[in-house]
């Protein structure tokens, strides 16, 4: 058997007995070293046995090689979401062209990819090295939900310069790495009640893989039962889920202060929430009541007597109309205002009064009485001195009349201490004159000194009109 000198790809392993300058299987470039390269030698092919036909052996198709090359060192790269992963390579010009190679991947974010690379290429032969250069591409995928864990696969092309068309691709894969954060928020924090309360509490993932975060609670205090549903929440990336609180104090708070609960939610973060136990009567409504109750019978005990209707004093003198004033339970003294009257039987008796007959007032209100004066003038006489029915008859005998007396009570033999208007006034005819009186005790009762009995003064007369 005779040998027959070959060669072998040094990417593919294919056999090149014809010596070609790229290879018919993967276009590698065949010719990188010199032609001292040693060469594998093979068997050659037996002759067929005469009894057979020959066959001639068609040879393989023969593919262009690619003008540019991109060899990755590794097809996948793995890193963790936040930080950088690196893929490296090799671009190879294959053609006879000088050309600029800007690099770009597809596939990703824009954002995920550092700044891309520019390779400087000469022709193939150029016999320096300048044909290829080192290239690498950084990635960088961000600690988000939107990096989420998994296999992302992604182009590198090399897009030349002078025709702007991709020039060479290459394939591989961005692993992104797992990664767990969880936060929880509580709402409300506070909540009370008499019967229980009811919280949320919502966990939201800014994780990149799905999350389970499972959740529990209790009383620090063993007074509370506390539920949570669900107790397991399943949250995908950049998402939200809900869990609800309930919690429902051992015994019923019929009477008191409240009584403050505090609860521990254990979690992915922990949470305390505060439950208000209220009771149904709060401590304050008996001292309230008792403060009320005891505010009313103080009203009761300042308001004194009830309302006294007045009486009908009208056409009543002025100590009679006190007298029935009194008789009615009125204990103050009635305020007296005069008014001219042309009716001579209105001289001297009340006319009207304020407030009116059959008016409620307090025992202590006063009562206005109106009374009739004529109109001309008599001059007052003395009264000190002498006894109620002997200043009546004085004052009857003027012109005058009797009004208020002080004290309404006083006995009959009671004197009068003062009177008003003063003795050698001027008053108007039929004036009530008002007295007071003072209790002579042991002593002879005085005889009041005469006094005559003055001339009435007719008013002057209007002067004609003009």
């Amino acid at each position: 058997m005779s040998l027959q000198a070959t060669r072998l790809c040094p990417t593919c392993g294919r056999p090149d007995p014809q010596f070609r300058d790229f290879c018919p299987r993967c276009g590698e470039y065949l010719r990188w070293e010199d032609d001292n390269q040693p060469r594998t030698a093979v068997a050659a092919p037996a002759p067929p046995l005469p009894s057979e036909p020959p066959t001639e052996e068609m040879p393989a198709p023969v593919s262009p090689p690619a003008p540019v090359l991109l060899l990755l060192d590794t097809p996948s790269v793995t890193v963790a979401a936040g930080g950088a992963g690196t893929l490296r390579g090799l671009i190879r010009n294959q053609s006879g062209l000088v050309d600029n190679y800007d690099f770009r991947v597809a596939g990703l974010p824009a954002e995920w990819v550092g700044p891309a690379p520019t390779a400087y290429l000469l022709p193939f032969g150029s016999g320096d090295g300048g044909h290829e250069a080192p290239f690498e591409l950084v990635l960088t995928p961000p600690r988000a939900p939107e990096a989420e864990a998994r296999p992302w696969p992604l182009e590198i092309e090399a897009v030349s310069r002078s025709t702007g068309a991709v020039a060479a691709r290459a394939s591989a894969t961005l692993v992104v790495e797992p990664y767990e954060e969880l936060g929880a928020r509580a709402q409300p924090q506070r909540r009370r009640g008499r019967r229980g309360g009811t919280y949320a509490i919502e966990v939201s993932s800014r994780g990149n893989a799905p999350a389970v975060a499972r959740l529990s609670g209790a009383d620090t205090d063993a007074a509370c039962d506390v539920r949570i549903d669900p107790p397991a929440l399943q949250i995908a990336p950049g998402a939200v889920a809900r869990a609800r609180v309930r919690v429902k104090p051992h015994r019923t708070l019929w009477w008191g202060r409240p009584v403050e609960h505090r609860i521990d939610v254990d979690g992915p973060v922990p949470q305390s929430l505060a439950f208000r136990q209220l009771p149904w009567i709060p401590w304050w409504v008996p001292v309230a009541v008792a403060m009320i109750v005891a505010l009313v019978i103080a009203l009761l005990a300042l308001r004194g007597d009830p309302p006294i209707p007045v009486p009908e004093v009208r056409g009543q003198t002025v100590d009679n109309a006190q007298a029935l004033l009194v008789d009615a339970g009125l204990k103050a003294t009635p305020r007296l205002q005069e008014q001219v009257v042309d009716d001579p039987r209105q001289v001297g008796r009340v006319i009207a009064q304020n407030p009116a007959a059959g008016s409620e007032i307090d025992a202590d209100g006063a009562v206005i009485l109106q009374t009739g004066v004529a109109n001309q003038t008599v001059g007052v006489p003395q009264l000190r001195g002498a006894t109620l029915d002997q200043a009546q008859q004085i004052l009857s005998s003027a012109g005058l009349t009797l009004g208020v007396i002080e004290p309404g009570d006083a006995p009959g033999d009671a004197l009068v201490d003062f009177q008003n208007p003063a003795a050698g006034d001027e008053a108007r005819l039929g004036s009530p004159v008002t007295v007071r009186l003072a209790v002579q005790e042991d002593e002879a009762t005085p005889t009041p000194t005469p006094t005559a009995t003055p001339t009435a003064t007719a008013a002057p007369e209007a002067p004609p009109a003009q």
